[in-house]
């Protein structure tokens, strides 16, 4: 099982000088969950990696008091690994946008026991703000 850490350290400023590891951050953040911590705490840890909109965005998908009560009630928990970045091959990359597809294997849990293990996927825009990070934008649709 892939252990939660409960104690978040600042981002390092080398995180946010490449889309791939602000990218690789984000997921990490944004895909570990545990039943003991407040409502969305995954969301905000991994606004630290994205634009305010981007982050506006994912909290409309977040937790409902409802899915949030269930959550508590079956002690679920969540982790990454296997985390990767890569450049879409579909998408034009230019010097202040990147376009990635990331992917991780979650590990799912209840009482801290795992129950599944499921890849997780989004293609994501990475955009270079006029302070030079990179931080993770909207998620991409395929069309």
């Amino acid at each position: 099982m892939i252990p939660l850490s409960t104690v978040e350290s600042p981002p390092s400023v080398d995180v946010f000088a490449d889309p791939v590891a602000v990218s690789s951050e984000w997921l990490r953040q944004w895909c570990k969950l545990d039943w003991r911590e407040p409502m969305n705490a995954n969301l905000d840890r991994a606004a630290r990696y994205q634009t305010p909109s981007s982050a506006k965005d994912d909290r409309r998908e977040g937790d409902t008091d409802d899915t949030y009560r269930s959550m508590r009630e079956q002690q679920l928990s969540s982790g990454c690994d296997e985390v990767t970045a890569m450049p879409s091959p579909e998408a034009p990359q230019r010097a202040d946008v990147a376009y990635l597809v990331l992917s991780a294997r979650r590990v799912n849990s209840s009482a801290g026991v795992a129950f599944e293990a499921e890849q997780v996927r989004s293609v994501r825009r990475v955009l270079r703000q006029t302070d030079g990070r990179w931080l993770v934008d909207t998620r991409v649709e395929a069309g």
